[in-house]
C-alpha cells in the first residue's frame, strides 16, 4: 500500500509539472513577439563575453531566459535566411533564393498559422529584401514597412522608428498577438551614434555602436510591453539573419559560410522558459517547430526538417547551409558533430537577371574548393584539413550530397525596379 501511495504521489508531481509547463502556452493567449536584429555577430554582445558594453537590455533578457549558445543562420544572408526562419524550410526548399526570386507562395508561415489560429499578426520591418514583393508579408494582419521610405540607408538609422512603430500598435493589439519586429541598423553603412562614440571610429567599433543604438530601441520596446502588463504573458524570441565579417578571413561584410557568417544569437525568454544557457546546436529551420509547439498548435505543416528546441528531448542534427550570393559561386556547407565542411561551386551568373546580377570587386575569401575544419580544435578556421588528406571528409561530403539531391522549389520572380536597385546597391549587395 505504502509503495502505491508513493507511486501515486510521483505520478501526481509528474503530471503537476506538465501542467506546469504547458500552463503558460495552451489555450491561454500567450503572446509573441519576435525580435530579429540584422547582421548581429553572436559575439558581439555582451551576454557572449563581448569586450564592451554594447548591450545592456539583450543581456537583461538573455539572463531571464534561455540561451543557445551554438545557433546557426540556414544561409548566411538576409533573404533566404528569413525565408527559412519563418517556413522551418531550407532556402531551396522556399524558393527565396537570390533577389530575383520570392517565397513560394502558398508555403506555410508561422505568421499565417497563427494567423488561422486567432493571433492577431503584425510584421514591422526595415530591410529593402522583407517587403511584400519577396512573399515575407504572407499571414500578417498588419505588415509596416514603412521606415524604408525614411532616407537613404548610408544617411539614416531606423531603430528607433521601429520602436516607435511597434510601441505605438501595441494600443490596438488584439491578444494573443505574433509580432515581428525587424531591426536593421548594425547592417552596412554602420553610422556612428554620439552616445557611443568612445568605442571609436573604425568600422568594428561603428558596427558596436549600432549594436548599442538598436540595443536602447529594444529595452524601449521590452519596458512598453511591461508597463502594458503584456510582458508576463509574452514569449521574446530573440535572433538574427546572419553575422559580419572584420577581416577574420580577409574579409567583410558577409560573402562567405564561415562562423563570424553563419553563427547567430538565439534567445527564448517569458512564461514556462526556464533561464540558462545551452549548447545543444539549434538552426532557423527550428523556430517554426518550437514556436508552434509551445504554443499548443497541432496542425504543423508535416515534414519539417527542423524539431522542438523546447522539448526536452531535442537532438542536434546536421546543419545544412546553402547560399548562391555572392554570384558565380554556390556555397554549401554541414556541421555535423566537431566538423564543418564547405563546398564552393562555379555558377553560371547568366542565369541572373540583369538588374540583380551586378558586378562584385573581386572577393577575396571566397575560392572554388572542398574545405574542411575541426571547431573543436579550430574555432576560427584557420586549418583546411581537407587539404591534408582528412579522411573524415568523405562522410561529410556524402551527407552534403544528399542534402543537396532534395526538392528544389518553384519559386515566383520578382521584378527589381532601378529604386530596389539602387537600395541594393547602397548597402554593398551590388555594385
Amino acid at each position: 500500500m505504502r509503495t502505491r501511495l508513493i507511486l501515486v504521489a510521483v505520478a501526481v508531481c509528474v503530471i503537476a509539472g506538465a501542467l506546469l509547463w504547458l500552463g503558460p502556452f495552451r489555450g491561454n493567449g500567450t503572446n509573441v513577439l519576435f525580435i530579429c536584429v540584422d547582421t548581429l555577430r553572436h559575439d558581439h554582445l555582451g551576454y557572449a563575453g563581448h569586450e564592451r558594453p554594447v548591450s545592456p537590455n539583450i543581456d537583461a533578457l538573455a539572463a531571464r531566459g534561455l540561451v543557445f549558445t551554438n545557433a546557426y543562420s540556414q544561409a548566411g544572408w538576409t533573404l533566404p535566411a528569413m525565408a527559412s526562419l519563418f517556413t522551418g524550410l531550407y532556402p531551396s526548399a522556399t524558393g527565396a533564393t537570390d533577389f530575383h526570386h520570392s517565397l513560394s507562395w502558398g508555403l506555410p508561415t508561422i505568421a499565417g498559422i497563427l494567423l488561422d489560429e486567432g493571433y492577431d499578426t503584425r510584421g514591422f520591418v526595415s530591410h529593402v529584401l522583407l517587403t511584400p514583393r519577396h512573399g515575407l508579408n504572407n499571414g500578417f494582419r498588419k505588415f509596416d514597412y514603412s521606415v524604408l521610405q525614411t532616407g537613404h540607408p548610408h544617411d539614416t538609422s531606423t531603430a528607433g522608428r521601429i520602436s516607435d512603430l511597434a510601441i505605438d500598435d501595441l494600443n490596438r493589439l488584439e491578444e494573443p498577438f505574433f509580432m515581428w519586429v525587424h531591426y536593421f541598423d548594425p547592417h552596412f553603412e554602420y553610422l556612428g551614434h554620439d552616445e557611443w562614440s568612445e568605442f571609436g571610429d573604425e568600422p568594428v567599433e561603428r558596427y558596436d555602436q549600432e549594436i548599442s543604438f538598436t540595443d536602447h530601441h529594444i529595452g524601449r520596446l521590452l519596458d512598453a510591453l511591461g508597463e502594458r502588463g503584456m510582458l508576463d504573458r509574452t514569449i521574446v524570441i530573440f535572433t538574427s539573419d546572419h553575422g559580419e565579417e572584420f577581416g577574420e578571413h580577409d574579409g567583410e561584410f558577409h560573402y562567405t559560410s564561415y562562423e563570424e557568417v553563419m553563427r547567430v544569437p538565439l534567445v527564448f525568454a517569458g512564461p514556462g522558459i526556464v533561464p540558462g544557457e545551452t549548447d545543444v546546436r539549434a538552426q532557423q529551420i527550428d523556430l517554426m517547430p518550437t514556436v508552434l509547439s509551445m504554443l499548443g498548435v497541432d496542425d504543423a505543416p508535416e515534414g519539417l526538417p527542423g524539431g522542438n528546441l523546447l522539448s526536452g528531448t531535442y537532438e542536434s542534427s546536421p546543419v545544412f547551409m546553402e547560399r548562391d550570393r555572392p554570384p558565380g559561386y554556390h556555397q554549401r556547407a554541414i556541421v555535423d558533430g566537431d566538423l564543418k565542411l564547405v563546398a564552393i561551386a562555379p555558377a553560371d551568373t547568366n542565369l541572373i537577371p540583369w538588374a540583380v546580377r551586378g558586378t562584385f570587386s573581386e572577393i577575396q575569401n571566397v575560392s572554388v574548393g572542398t574545405y574542411l575544419f575541426d571547431l573543436s580544435e579550430d574555432p576560427a578556421e584557420t586549418c583546411d584539413i581537407y587539404a591534408q588528406g582528412d579522411k573524415r571528409a568523405e562522410r561529410l561530403i556524402a551527407l552534403l550530397a544528399s542534402f543537396m539531391d532534395g526538392e528544389v522549389a518553384e519559386s515566383d520572380s520578382v521584378h527589381i525596379d532601378e529604386a530596389t536597385r539602387e537600395r541594393l546597391k547602397a548597402l554593398g549587395y551590388i555594385q
